[in-house]
């Protein structure tokens, strides 16, 4: 893709400014109803939820405020207010978990309902077997689907994705049980691994050295996307002792190589997407993370999450393993705003879906 868009972001520093930071959640404030807020917008299950609630728009005095969550009365206060922290809650995982506020006064009980899709994308390793032309590598652009880029069926794939947790829990101090059981570590390990040892290269290059490995017959189609498996196998720079050139490639084949180790690693296939921008200029991912669909990109998680920093961040074109092929058909669109407008399947508060809600200042 756009070689100058792309060098340009590899150094480029968030300027970031949480200003108006929003508060997460759901508020639900309908007339004379009590409130109730959550911390999170979409909730993984290894996290807990903070519940506030309060009389909202209830007339006269409140004598008792009472918090449900679940089915079961968890919280009550005489106050007119009262927050609540619960969870994790993997019994709801990729169910809803419902919520209603109890507001007692000398007008009766009025009262108000909410619920949150409590996510785990943790365990879901499957994959369709890789169908391309080309020993099952894409030889078209419609060839170019996440079975025949991901490779979830080379052993390599799978090495990789474990050496990327190992080498994070050793850099925080953490077990490979630890990392494995948490979906945030488990995007951070794989962002960590992909900056530290992938370096960008130009597909002219790309293209030089699959020829030179005696990938000559590899013609994928638009663009020149390489398979995670050849990226991690034959893509490095052997002259250069650097581990940051141990793989190499430009935009699409980051984004690739990431969301083949997470769906390695069990990451579940509708939680982790590569996009591409409008226009088509760069490609990156967009994975569940902290309680929302966040960028990922070049370096660590975090580095594009708190504001809208590079335009090529205007995220249109969604694939993954599941919808595809990876291409520039406005159906990937529409694949890419009905599933990650904050959580799977359905809009976080009726707002009309924008690219900028993957950033922590739109979707905290």
């Amino acid at each position: 893709m756009n070689a100058a868009k792309e060098k340009v972001a590899m150094n480029l520093k968030p300027t970031a400014s949480l200003i108006g930071m929003l508060l997460g959640g759901v508020s639900l404030l309908l007339g004379c109803s009590p409130s109730v807020q959550t911390n999170l917008i979409h909730p993984d299950a290894d996290k807990s939820i903070v519940f506030s609630a309060s009389k909202g728009g209830v007339k006269g005095n409140v004598s008792l405020l009472e918090l449900e969550v679940g089915g079961s009365i968890v919280a009550s206060t005489s106050a007119s207010s009262l927050e609540y922290t619960g969870g994790p809650y993997p019994i709801f995982s990729n169910m809803m978990l419902p919520y209603k506020v109890y507001a007692h006064s000398n007008y009766g009980v009025k009262t108000n309902t909410g619920s949150l899709y409590i996510a785990n994308p943790k365990g879901h390793y499957r994959y369709t077997v890789a169908s391309g032309s080309n020993n099952g590598y894409p030889n078209s652009t419609a060839e170019q689907t996440g079975p025949n880029l991901y490779r979830l069926d080379k052993a390599v794939v799978r090495t990789h994705a474990q050496n990327a947790v190992i080498e994070y829990a050793n850099a925080r101090g953490l077990t490979t049980t630890q990392v494995l059981a948490t979906a945030d570590h488990m995007v951070e390990a794989v962002a960590r691994y992909v900056s530290q040892h992938m370096s960008w290269r130009s597909d002219e290059l790309n293209r030089q050295v699959f020829a030179d490995n005696g990938y000559e017959s590899y013609s994928p189609g638009w663009d020149f996307p390489q398979p995670a498996d050849l990226t991690l196998t034959i893509s490095g720079d052997l002259n250069n002792v650097s581990s940051s050139d141990d793989f190499m490639g430009d935009c699409e084949d980051h984004a690739i190589l990431r969301a083949a180790l997470l769906r390695a690693l069990g990451f579940a296939p509708w939680a982790i997407w590569d996009v591409i921008d409008n226009p088509v200029s760069h490609e990156y991912n967009v994975v569940l993370y902290q309680g929302a669909f966040r960028l990922m990109d070049y370096g660590t998680i975090d580095r594009w999450l708190e504001t809208h920093t590079w335009d090529a961040h205007q995220s249109y074109y969604g694939w993954n393993e599941e919808h595809g092929p990876r291409g520039t058909a406005d159906l990937n669109h529409d694949y890419l705003k009905d599933n990650t407008h904050n959580y799977p399947g359905g809009r976080s508060n009726g707002n009309t879906w924008s690219y900028q809600g993957y950033y922590e200042d739109v979707a905290p």
